[in-house]
């Protein structure tokens, strides 16, 4: 029998578990929710899916619901500096203590159930079950549940009791698990609608509003869908850092700050802003404009766009698929044509990375390096002499390191430059982790 008497221990116990076994099927996860009497059925959820922005919506609608005096949980993937912060309530992440218990009675019981069934848990099966277990012992009034991957088959929709289901967005990305169109993806994501639950909906293709819209109409879910219920009026930017806008419709809040930059996070601070009226609803209390200020002007979420740096000004941005990097291009477009930007890239292999890096290409304002970088536990990052090849007619720069490509930019800078490094959200958490604060 194994056993756990660190925190360490318990987080490589985690990590050790295999990592893709999607099966359509929650057989696993109820033989051992049901050994442990069933944890995930004391809480409350707002569960949220999507390509992207669904960790930043959850954050936010987070934020808003504590302003708005309500216990919030958070689970959330992947983390940025430290494993705790999946696991997230009102007093921050899950304390090494808490995390370390859990783990020593869980782990035994994983133990006997891998000796019966074809496959044991899964890593993120086991987090999940982590996740059900801390909040059935620490209450709250509610947990924001942000999905794996999909939604059907995702191990958080085995919940029974959502408030609220969201899907920010839907992309290609997942393909090898999800399916390879805008149709197949969203039925994925569309799993996560409860039978006469409300849906939040961010702004989707028409293939996938398609299939929203057929899923939540068969289960009588009502749809709150951004830019037909409720709409967003974006104003121009009035402080260096940050956007403002106002929404009107099912919900309506004017000059509303939130201090991340990109229009897409004026739409997740959309989405977010109904989804928490709609939680504010349930539980017969009101989310003022007071509440909204407080919760947006503070709200942060690293490696989103997040400037670590003014001197050097240096930006870290997660763009790790497709529809990222074309969010990415519009901000840089929108917020940063006048200047030079040296993008330090770093993606895994598994990625569209070809489609990713031209986008970032053919911005005439960029100086591109493609970089490498250590990658997660086995998960492969991508070779940069062989991505360069997939750029046509553009002059890129390889470094075998992001450290040896940040050094050559840093000498080359001029004082009004932007150094921003995006591409794999491992790779901007090693960056993270490893680059000091100049400021």
């Amino acid at each position: 029998m194994i056993k756990i008497t660190t925190v360490a221990q318990a987080i490589d116990y985690i990590h050790s578990r295999h990592k893709w076994t999607k099966t359509p099927s929650f057989e696993r996860l109820n033989k051992i929710l049901d050994l442990l009497g069933h944890p995930e059925r004391q809480s409350k959820y707002v569960h949220i899916t999507g390509t992207n922005g669904k960790g930043s919506t959850s954050k936010m609608v987070a934020q808003l619901l504590r302003k708005s005096g309500l216990r919030v949980g958070l689970f959330t993937s992947p983390y940025i500096l430290k494993f705790n912060e999946r696991i997230q309530d009102d007093n921050g992440s899950i304390r090494d203590a808490d995390l370390l218990a859990l783990m020593q009675e869980l782990a035994p019981i994983i133990e006997e159930l891998d000796k019966t069934l074809p496959s044991g848990l899964t890593e993120f099966e086991t987090l999940t079950v982590l996740m059900f277990m801390y909040f059935a012992k620490h209450a709250v009034d509610v947990v924001i549940l942000e999905v794996g991957v999909g939604g059907t088959w995702d191990s958080t929709t085995i919940i029974p009791d959502k408030i609220v289901s969201v899907v920010t967005t839907v992309g290609l990305d997942h393909m090898h698990v999800l399916g390879n169109t805008l149709t197949e993806i969203a039925t994925q994501k569309a799993g996560i609608i409860q039978k006469q639950r409300p849906v939040v909906v961010g702004r989707l293709p028409a293939e996938a509003d398609d299939v929203i819209d057929t899923v939540a109409s068969a289960l009588g879910a009502p749809v709150y869908r951004l830019g037909e219920h409720f709409k967003t009026k974006n104003q121009q930017p009035t402080q260096a850092w940050g956007e403002t806008f106002t929404v009107t419709g099912t919900v309506n809040y004017e000059d509303v700050f939130v201090d991340l930059i990109g229009r897409y996070q004026i739409d997740n601070a959309a989405v977010a802003l109904q989804t928490a009226a709609l939680v504010c609803d349930y539980f017969g209390i009101i989310l003022t404009r007071e509440h909204v200020s407080a919760a947006l002007r503070t709200v942060t979420w690293p490696v989103r766009f997040e400037k670590i740096s003014s001197q050097p000004a240096i930006v870290l941005d997660g763009a790790h698929n497709e529809p990222g990097v074309q969010a990415l291009v519009r901000t840089i477009t929108d917020r940063f044509s006048q200047q030079t930007v040296h993008l330090l890239f770093g993606a895994l292999q598994d990625k569209n990375y070809a489609k990713m890096l031209q986008l970032l290409a053919d911005l005439p304002n960029v100086d591109l390096h493609v970089v490498g970088f250590m990658g997660p536990n086995n998960r492969q990052p991508v070779n940069p002499n062989t991505a360069v090849q997939q750029i046509k007619n553009q002059t890129v720069t390889v470094h075998e390191s992001w450290q040896s490509g940040f050094a050559a930019v840093t000498s080359q800078m001029q004082k009004d430059d932007l150094i921003l490094f995006t591409g794999s959200l491992y790779f901007v958490s090693e960056v993270r982790q490893n680059l000091s604060v100049l400021d």
